[in-house]
């Protein structure tokens, strides 16, 4: 089957390939099969962060239900929200995950751990969503989740998409999370400089450049996110 793509995205499928190779000697993303909580925490820390602030809070979270004798790896938003009621609120949350970064730069911003709090509010309180599983039957009703995208657009700090995006793809759907550094990346290699194009339109480009390649829109994204992070992109069996 043959497929039309614009310029930029034809001018940024040759960059990649060129950069990449191959699909099948990338890192691949990870992501929590059986954890809505993780989901939310992972995808709300995301952003502005270094990774590692991101795996750091992921694992005091573990470490805390796995002292409970829980399993994170299982959590939904029921477990999540007790542990925000056994902390005293999102300050104490944030103790417990050692990290009090705000959701923004402005003054008397939100914490992120507040904003994690009405995510898992409004996923179980307004859509009846309280598992991974649960995104996923939404998804089978209206594969927009077009209910589920308004109510996270309007968690503070969060109306650009980015998370969401990023949220969706650790729930295990064909999405990308353009973060700055992926945009900066895209712009760059599109031919693109100078414009201002919002993460949507990047998560748009790169599913056109995906479908090129062929591969995974959320997979090329995550080999993108490495790249211009300094991380390593093939895996340890292909640098040998």
């Amino acid at each position: 089957m043959t497929y039309e793509f614009s310029s930029e995205a034809a001018t940024l499928t040759e960059k990649c390939r060129s950069l990449f190779g191959d699909e099948s000697r990338w890192i691949t993303a990870g992501g929590y099969p059986h954890s809505l909580a993780l989901s939310i925490i992972d995808s709300i820390f995301s952003t502005g962060s270094h990774y590692q602030s991101v795996i750091n809070v992921v694992s005091e979270y573990r470490a805390y239900r796995l002292g409970q004798g829980g399993d994170a790896h299982q959590d939904g938003t029921k477990e999540l929200l007790a542990t925000f009621e056994e902390a005293g609120g999102s300050a104490g949350w944030a103790d417990l995950v050692n990290n009090h970064k705000p959701a923004h730069t402005r003054p008397n911003a939100l914490l992120k751990a507040e904003v994690v709090k009405r995510a898992a509010e409004a996923l179980q309180n307004k859509l009846d969503i309280t598992t991974r599983e649960g995104v996923h039957s939404a998804y089978s009703m209206d594969n927009s989740l077009a209910e589920l995208k308004k109510n996270w657009l309007c968690l503070p700090s969060q109306s650009s998409g980015v998370t969401f995006n990023y949220f969706l793809i650790l729930c295990g759907f064909q999405s990308v999370k353009p973060d700055r550094m992926v945009i900066r990346f895209v712009k760059e290699h599109a031919g693109l400089e100078g414009k201002d194009i919002t993460p949507m339109q990047t998560a748009e480009l790169i599913g056109q450049v995906a479908e090129n390649y062929p591969t995974q829109p959320r997979r090329l994204d995550h080999v993108i996110w490495r790249h211009v992070s300094g991380r390593e992109i093939f895996r340890a069996d292909e640098l040998n």
